[in-house]
């Protein structure tokens, strides 16, 4: 099978996956609508994030056992029969059951994108075509909100799921006649018990912060919480124990796997925070329209697929270090012009700040991702992928969760009871939550560029 046909599998189904985990957000309240059971609403989305975190390290250390082509092949299988159930769903827990099936598949299709085009390719057009799959997340990001509201008004909501069939299907059979060349596995490597025990965790905690959100005094998150601390424990021992761990323990202590992964969250959580955060801002507090909130919110995942696909260009020009140093003043710029420019809701200043803010995450997200896989062993390419991939895919659940949760404590601590004390007690907890995430990214950016490889990694063959 060719580079290209491969790749162009790869970039549909990318898109693919990263609009199902935003469409939702739009569609969700005819959904729930039509089939019933508001209070479980949170978990169409919840639901998908948490089977898209759990799968992500799984198929990163099945990659290095097994042929990640033939991984990636039922990866898209199974988004397809999830994309099926929920077209055809009669209940609500149907539809978040089959959404958690999406949910396994994207995942899956997420991660072996990645290393599929860190195996396939080498050196800065490696960089490009992961770019162009991080420009993916854009464009899904800028059409998934609004085609969703399109169709969910106009024809119905079980037609974006016959559409996730369609083009899923033609990603699939873009990929050709079943490979000849399928590696066997190795047998006694793959590490089940540890893959049990981080998916109870991690499905634990990210429970955690749904049922917190619902209600912040509910006993079930704090039962959550304690059952994720107790998995995550289970977890480790069984890591200490395995001969071929999920998660190699000293990769956690190897800052070239460990400082890229938490900087990838970090953009991760700040961006998908601020596209919670800013609309309800903006809405509550300056009274702008749906349309305009759309509009102002939009420049996000535009700069966001801009800057995934200029920084090879940037790469070719810049030592790693300073690509990511740049990426991380975007990411301040940004933030800054909302804060202190665009705070009294000026549009143009927040239209900017939103460019910048989206470039800067592109850059980081792609830089880091890059960093990992020029610096790891290619035997081992697959299962570093996937744990830098799992720190991406938890800073975009735990960023809105942390983030927004916060935002939305401080609110209703200081809230009144009339119109101006509602909208100047939010505005309040926005600037003091946003303020604290520009001084988190001040101070990485300092200790980044203190801290920098004296020695440069070549990626122009790596």
């Amino acid at each position: 099978m060719s580079t290209q046909r491969l790749a162009s599998s790869v970039l549909l189904a990318t898109f693919l996956a990263a609009w199902d985990s935003t469409v939702v957000g739009t569609i969700g309240p005819s959904i729930a609508q039509h089939l019933g059971g508001l209070d479980w609403y949170p978990w169409m989305l919840t639901g998908f994030m948490i089977a898209a975190t759990v799968i992500t390290p799984l198929v990163g250390h099945l990659s290095s056992e097994y042929s990640p082509e033939s991984l990636y092949r039922w990866s898209i299988a199974i988004f397809l029969l999830g994309s099926i159930g929920s077209a055809s769903a009669l209940s609500m827990g149907w539809f978040i059951a089959t959404r958690i099936l999406q949910g396994a598949g994207a995942g899956g299709i997420l991660t072996l994108g990645l290393i599929l085009m860190g195996q396939h390719y080498q050196g800065l057009e490696r960089i490009r075509m992961q770019g162009r799959l991080s420009a993916m997340w854009g464009l899904a990001g800028l059409l998934g909100p609004t085609l969703g509201g399109m169709m969910a008004q106009w024809v119905s909501w079980r037609g974006l799921f016959v559409i996730n069939v369609l083009i899923g299907a033609v990603a699939f059979a873009a990929l050709g006649p079943l490979f000849s060349t399928v590696r066997p596995p190795i047998k006694g490597t793959v590490d089940w018990a540890g893959a049990l025990w981080l998916a109870g965790g991690l499905t634990a905690g990210v429970s955690s912060l749904t049922a917190f959100q619902q209600d912040p005094r509910t006993s079930l998150g704090w039962i959550l919480l304690g059952m994720a601390v107790g998995l995550s424990l289970g977890w480790w021992r069984a890591e200490q124990h395995s001969a071929h761990p999920l998660i190699p323990l000293n990769w956690l202590k190897d800052p070239r796997i460990t400082v890229p992964s938490l900087l990838a969250m970090t953009a991760s959580g700040t961006l998908y925070a601020a596209v919670l955060i800013v609309p309800l801002w903006l809405h509550i507090v300056w009274q702008f329209s749906p349309l305009s909130v759309g509009l102002a919110i939009l420049p996000v995942p535009v700069g966001w697929a801009a800057g995934s696909l200029v920084t090879a260009s940037i790469m070719a020009r810049m030592n790693l270090s300073s690509t990511v140093h740049m990426g991380m003043v975007g990411i301040i710029a940004g933030m800054s012009l909302n804060e202190v420019v665009g705070g009294h809701g000026q549009w143009p200043w927040i239209v900017l700040g939103g460019i910048l803010l989206g470039i800067g995450v592109g850059v980081v997200i792609m830089a880091t991702l890059n960093s990992v896989q020029s610096q790891i062993p290619r035997d081992e390419l697959g299962a570093a992928t996937g744990l830098y991939n799992l720190g991406r895919n938890l800073g975009n659940t735990l960023g809105p969760g942390v983030i927004g949760g916060l935002v939305l404590l401080l609110w209703k601590h200081s809230s009144g009871t009339h119109g101006i004390q509602i909208a100047f007690s939010l505005t309040k907890a926005v600037h003091q939550v946003f303020w604290g995430v520009l001084i988190l990214w001040t101070i990485l950016l300092i200790v980044a560029v203190i801290n920098q490889n004296p020695h440069p990694i070549d990626l122009k063959h790596r």
